[in-house]
């Protein structure tokens, strides 16, 4: 395009939008309508919005429940479903698998109609009463129902069955359009969902442990705001304990924003932007450290959408009113897309006409440490494998990340995607993913799973989750080419909880996309904990970790510790080694009046029948004796001062800082 002429566009663009900004702050019930079936009352959404499905760019970058609400207020509901599926059967190859499949949605709900679509999931769990709360974009409910695109259902026995609730219930006189997020938040032992909502984003909250919800009230009113995903700070030593937070993108100006509420949802702070202006970016992941910081990633174009693609991350240390970037845990990679079905769709697509959003999931540690996964094309465009998954790891807050792990460890050239990151209270990794190894044709896809039992340090084995191998039906009421963009997994320290969705069922005379449920029995393991993360003291004083090694599931193998790191000069040694869980150590750095001033990085190791466990603290030495003080305060000749002073100043023996 000429530059005078994408100038005008970009104009004409800008434009539209400056009347839907300025009221992008303020409530707009009624924006998106429900279907004609539903009683709720019709209002068109905003020229604006509406024109945002005419710019190639900003619909290919719309997820498909965001696309199929537009299409539906904009009066266009004839263009959803364009692309059909490939004709396909489900098989079971005979490769072992977890336990048997469960349920989470219940078929039988779903009598009649053309759209029984349940996909898209999201999970947690009541720490308390062990309760599974499930929630899932739902057609059924919203095409033929017309009350709502999101459905839940709750577990009460560990996943052995799930209840199907129904849909989220209307909210402000509008409907849910799906892509929901699930947290359980520990203060007040509740679950939380938001979801996108007729006029932005909606959220609602549990009072009776997944049962049924009730309506909070909108997290952020906007005509295009998409992809929001929802994180909860559950560490009771956090300064933030309790906030909610929510990122998402706003194709007001096509870039990721952040809110958070620390009143359980009553008020949000106003929205912090956390993406660069002009650039292509979708796919918004948030997640909490045990210290409270606050870390977002998403995947960005450069440009959409034939560009490469980068992961990016922000963190806050100031409780999501502030972001700095971290390293990105990839540049340049190449965007996955097979060339037959992105030619069908429009947008990048996979085999199967399913539309793809590489967008990251990232995850922390109870050690702190930053654990994000993602899909890219290994080797080039249209040539050998299209799409892998990999798995990157820092231990530094992000300032730095190891080396790039790929997850899939199969021989084949086959579609690995979607993948999920989840980490357990001992410090285990989880990963998930959808995965074509099975089948010649990389056609039909099983559900796979990979664990790191050491933080990420080493894998296991991958191992197949599902037991059908899926075809993929493209539900002709949804937005062309939606098979969803993202699903949720989680751990507690028995168990890893996996949720994924797929069609090998048949209702209604077509695949019947539901969602399955299976969960992985961890064995006996132990936890290391070292606190504090960091402190800083004046030589010759002696510096001093508690460390805590924890048990689960009656693990009582001993636990050897050792030390490496500590200043040149010092000791390191253990009041208690080897520890048996559970039990307690303290970590004892030496003689620090021989070492020179500076910051360490001590890493504790632990070593058991389980396997190893490390954890990193930091040590700032100071050896420098303070100099001549210097009155500030009071001001000379200051009456009514107290007789005894005290000295702030450099380092005097015996001194912690």
């Amino acid at each position: 395009m000429k530059p005078l002429r994408l100038l005008y566009v970009l104009a004409v663009v800008a434009l539209l939008l400056v009347p839907l900004a300025a009221n992008a702050t303020q409530p707009a019930a009624g924006l998106l309508p429900a279907p004609a079936n539903s009683t709720l009352t019709a209002t068109k959404s905003p020229t604006a919005a509406c024109a945002l499905l005419d710019d190639p760019k900003a619909r290919g970058l719309m997820s498909g429940m965001f696309e199929t609400s537009l299409l539906i207020a904009c009066g266009r509901a004839g263009e959803l479903g364009q692309v059909k599926s490939e004709d396909a059967a489900a098989g079971q190859p005979g490769v072992p698998s977890l336990g048997a499949d469960v349920l989470v949605n219940n078929p039988t709900l779903d009598p009649g109609g053309t759209s029984h679509t349940q996909s898209e999931t999201s999970i947690a769990r009541n720490e308390t009463t062990g309760t599974l709360c499930s929630a899932y974009n739902d057609s059924y409910s919203g095409v033929v129902q017309g009350i709502g695109y999101t459905g839940f259902s709750r577990s009460t026995n560990g996943g052995v069955s799930f209840t199907d609730n129904g849909a989220v219930p209307t909210g402000a006189g509008g409907l849910s359009y799906g892509d929901p997020s699930l947290v359980w938040r520990k203060s007040d032992g509740l679950f939380y969902i938001t979801t996108l909502h007729a006029s932005g984003l909606g959220l609602w909250k549990s009072t009776d442990d997944c049962a049924t919800l009730t309506w909070v009230g909108m997290a952020h009113s906007g005509a295009n705001d998409d992809k929001e995903l929802m994180a909860v700070d559950n560490n009771a030593a956090s300064p933030y304990y309790g906030r909610l937070y929510i990122a998402w993108t706003d194709f007001t100006d096509a870039r990721i924003h952040a809110i958070y509420s620390s009143n359980a949802g009553a008020t949000w702070s106003s929205p912090v932007i956390l993406s660069a202006s002009g650039v292509d970016v979708q796919g918004a992941w948030p997640a909490v450290a045990p210290n409270g910081d606050y870390y977002v990633s998403w995947v960005r174009w450069n440009p959409y959408p034939s560009g490469p693609i980068s992961i990016e991350v922000v963190r806050s240390t100031n409780g999501g009113a502030s972001f700095a970037a971290t390293a990105n845990p990839l540049t340049g990679g190449i965007n996955p897309q097979a060339s037959g079905p992105t030619a069908s769709c429009g947008r990048p697509a996979l085999n199967g006409n399913i539309r793809y959003l590489p967008s990251p999931q990232i995850t922390v540690s109870p050690n702190g440490n930053l654990h994000v996964v993602y899909s890219r094309d290994p080797d080039s465009l249209n040539t050998g494998d299209v799409i892998d998954v990999y798995y990157r790891r820092s231990t530094d807050n992000g300032a730095t990340w190891g080396a790039e792990f790929k997850l899939n460890d199969d021989a084949t050239t086959r579609d690995q995607f979607f993948p999920t990151i989840s980490a357990g209270p001992s410090g285990r990794i989880m990963a998930t993913w959808y995965d074509r190894r099975l089948d010649a044709g990389n056609l039909l896809f099983d559900y796979y799973m990979r664990i790191s039992h050491d933080g990420g340090a080493t894998w296991q084995a991958s191992q197949r989750v599902s037991d059908v191998s899926s075809p993929v039906y493209i539900d002709p009421s949804l937005a062309s080419c939606y098979h969803g963009d993202y699903d949720q997994q989680l751990q507690d320290a028995g168990f890893g909880y996996i949720q994924w969705s797929d069609d090998r069922n048949i209702q209604s005379g077509h695949q019947d996309p539901d969602v399955w449920f299976d969960k992985e029995a961890f064995a006996p393991d132990y936890t290391l904990d070292v606190a504090p993360a960091s402190q800083s003291i004046c030589a010759p004083t002696n510096a001093t970790y508690n460390v805590t090694i924890g048990s689960i599931l009656g693990y009582v193998d001993p636990v050897t510790l050792s030390a490496s790191g500590n200043p040149a000069g010092t000791t390191a040694g253990f009041s208690t080694n080897p520890v048996t869980p559970p039990g307690a150590s303290t970590l004892t750095i030496g003689n620090t009046g021989a070492a020179s001033a500076g910051s360490s990085t001590i890493t504790v190791s632990a070593a058991s029948t389980s396997g190893p466990k490390s954890a990193n603290v930091v040590l700032n030495l100071f050896t420098a004796a303070a100099g001549v003080p210097t009155l500030t305060s009071p001001a000379n000749g200051a009456l009514n001062v107290p007789a005894t002073p005290t000295f702030m100043g450099g380092c005097q023996p015996g001194r912690h800082l």
